[in-house]
């Protein structure tokens, strides 16, 4: 579960809860071990910003130019976000090139509307 909200004239997610087959550990013991930065290693996975530098653009009704990262491998991806027909977010992580990228879709957990 990612909340999304908007920090000046950007658009950030942050993990509030994720599905882990390993249930050695509860949710929120999980820390961001695969961080390149090794002062990063030790911080919980629960709350970090997993989608950063997102840009509205209202042409495209999409967010553009942001970044995803990858907590399993430590990788930070290329994003664009769009909402679909039936209102989940389609999140795209890529690298340089959209076609060649992969996309993640949630669905919106209540009735609250998505702000531009």
């Amino acid at each position: 579960m990612v909340q999304v909200y908007r920090d000046g004239n950007t658009f950030k997610g942050r993990t509030l809860w994720f599905k882990n087959k390993d249930t050695s550990k509860a949710m929120d013991e999980w820390t961001d071990k695969h961080n390149p930065d090794p002062a990063l290693r030790s911080r919980k996975l629960i709350g970090i910003n997993i989608l950063t530098e997102l840009t509205y653009n209202p042409k495209s009704n999409s967010w553009e130019n942001g970044r995803i990262y990858d907590a399993t491998k430590g990788s930070f991806w290329d994003a664009s976000v769009s909402m679909t027909k039936e209102g989940s977010l389609k999140v795209t992580g890529y690298w340089h090139f959209k076609f060649i990228g992969k996309s993640v879709t949630f669905v919106r957990y209540n009735n609250e509307k998505l702000v531009n």
